[in-house]
């Protein structure tokens, strides 16, 4: 199952494959150990789960312009649309930890999006790709409370009030202090708000039509230079980065996020894309969650099983086996799941009062 290309309009097609590259982006991050010790300028690679934020907020954009948003519906299409393929990659995670008495420790805390709540061996425990769930889930969760709040009003002034409470968290931060509440608020909502607002400035520049190859060119500059600075700063001891320097170190997803989101309102504004290149951007986004979830599995498979493959040998491997299961659960549980939850939202809406 899943859309076909006459289901989607260009520009959709132009976001799934931005989803699908910032899947892969992700994927260069934790593969880079396979072919290097030192990851340096691949660490950057992590913004790929920025670019995710920023993508976000552009698909929900309208509902911070004056689109109304019913709960109820939004809240079931977004739950068959996240948990499901979750629930499969947690499980198959939690396999790959047998036989240790302590493989299914954790699984409440994932379960309930309550991994991030507590501690890195818990964030981290199963998969490090899950850490940026549950800011997702949150912002679907506060995303009706913007639609009824703003109704197109005031947009200014949450982009400025999220802008503030991510600066306010890195001024708290106490370097040396461990997982401390503002270091757990940085990594949810209040912390990364301010990516998905940039989202839907996104949205709202790319109707405005001109300018985009201009906006596509900053956007490109700005990564490169937070690129280059997070090699210079970040890259030789993150751990040290972030106890020296906490405004680089916590404002580099920031900056990228602010690339990105020139790159997106720059491409969204392409006239469609035709043929092999529009069912390649689509089947991009359609294998992106997929590959997001379970491409961890693949290395940890690797050193579980002993598999003697290395370096790019590995990576190629490992990368074209989780393209394959991505390409398995989506037809077998992922589009099912999201149609059933389509259906059912609107059967709920159908029972409200308009």
């Amino acid at each position: 199952m899943g859309f076909s290309v006459s289901d989607r309009s260009g520009e959709d097609a132009a976001i799934e494959g931005l989803r699908g590259l910032a899947a892969l982006i992700v994927v260069g991050s934790h593969y880079a150990h396979l072919v290097t010790g030192a990851p340096g300028a691949w660490g950057f690679a992590a913004t790929g789960v920025d670019l995710f934020f920023v993508l976000s907020g552009y698909v929900f954009a309208p509902y911070f312009f004056g689109r109304p948003l019913a709960w109820g519906p939004h809240l079931v299409r977004r739950f068959f649309r996240l948990y499901p393929l979750y629930l499969v990659a947690l499980a198959l995670y939690v396999l790959l930890k047998l036989p240790d008495p302590a493989a299914t420790k954790y699984v409440v805390d994932h379960v309930f999006m309550a991994h991030t709540l507590r501690s890195l061996e818990i964030a981290f425990f199963y998969n490090a790709a899950f850490w940026s769930l549950p800011p997702e889930v949150e912002f679907y969760l506060l995303l009706p409370v913007i639609a009824a709040t703003l109704r197109g009003r005031a947009f200014a002034a949450l982009f400025v009030f999220a802008l503030l409470m991510h600066m306010a968290l890195i001024a708290v931060a106490q370097p040396g202090q461990g997982v401390t509440s503002s270091a757990i608020a940085s990594v949810h909502l209040p912390g990364v708000l301010v990516e998905f607002a940039l989202g839907a400035c996104a949205w709202r520049i790319a109707r405005e039509g001109g300018g985009r190859m201009l906006r596509v060119l900053l956007g490109c500059v700005a990564l490169v230079a937070m690129c280059a600075v997070y090699t210079k700063f970040v890259a030789p001891d993150p751990k040290a980065a972030a106890d020296a320097w906490p405004w680089i170190s916590g404002n580099i997803g920031l900056g990228a996020a602010l690339g990105y989101a020139l790159v997106v309102s720059g491409v969204a504004a392409r006239p469609n894309p035709q043929g092999w290149r529009l069912r390649l951007c689509l089947l991009a986004g359609e294998l992106s969650y997929g590959v997001y979830l379970f491409h961890n599995a693949l290395p940890q498979m690797r050193a579980k099983f002993g598999w003697p493959i290395e370096g790019w040998t590995a990576v190629g491997l490992c990368l074209a086996a989780t393209l394959l299961l991505a390409w398995v659960l989506h037809h077998a549980l992922e589009a099912p799941a999201r149609n059933f939850g389509r259906d059912l939202s609107r059967r709920i809406a159908a029972r409200q009062p308009a």
